[in-house]
C-alpha cells in the first residue's frame, strides 16, 4: 500500500469516528445531558482535527504523483530532455527540475539517466510481446 493509500484510510477512519462524535453530541443535547455532550464534543474535534491534517496530506500526495507523472511523461516524450525545458514547462528553477527528475526516477515514474552534459535521457520502456502492430 502506498503512502497516499494509507492516509485517505487514516482520513476517512478519522472523519467517521468524529462524525459519530457529532451524532451521540446530539443525541446528548436531545436528552439534555451537558456531560455527554461535552465528552461527545471533545471526541469529535479530537478525531476531527488529525482526519482533515490526513485528508489535505493525502490530497497533497495526490497532487504530487500527478506532478511526477506529468514530468515523467513530459521526458519520455522528448527522450533526451534539456533540464531547462522541463522548467519552463513547470515554471520552475533549474535545481528543481533536476530534483522533480531525480524524484521520478527513484519513485518508479521515469526510467532514465542523466547524461555527461547535465541532460536527461529518458528510457523507452521495452514493448510487450503482442503489443506493437502486426
Amino acid at each position: 500500500m502506498n503512502r497516499r493509500t494509507w492516509y485517505d484510510l487514516l482520513a476517512t477512519v478519522s472523519l467517521a469516528l468524529a462524525g459519530v462524535g457529532a451524532i451521540l453530541a446530539a443525541a446528548g443535547a436531545v436528552l439534555q445531558q451537558v456531560i455527554s455532550v461535552a465528552a461527545a464534543t471533545l471526541c469529535t474535534l479530537v478525531f476531527l482535527v488529525p482526519g482533515l491534517y490526513f485528508l489535505a496530506y493525502a490530497r497533497r500526495l495526490s497532487a504530487r504523483d500527478l506532478a511526477l507523472a506529468h514530468a515523467a511523461a513530459y521526458a519520455t516524450a522528448r527522450g533526451t530532455l534539456e533540464v531547462n525545458d522541463l522548467a519552463t514547462e513547470l515554471s520552475v528553477t533549474g535545481e528543481v527540475a533536476t530534483r522533480i527528475l531525480r524524484t521520478a526516477v527513484r519513485e518508479g515514474h521515469l526510467r532514465g539517466r542523466f547524461d555527461e552534459r547535465g541532460r536527461f535521457v529518458a528510457e523507452t520502456p521495452e514493448p510487450k510481446p503482442g503489443d506493437g502492430p502486426p
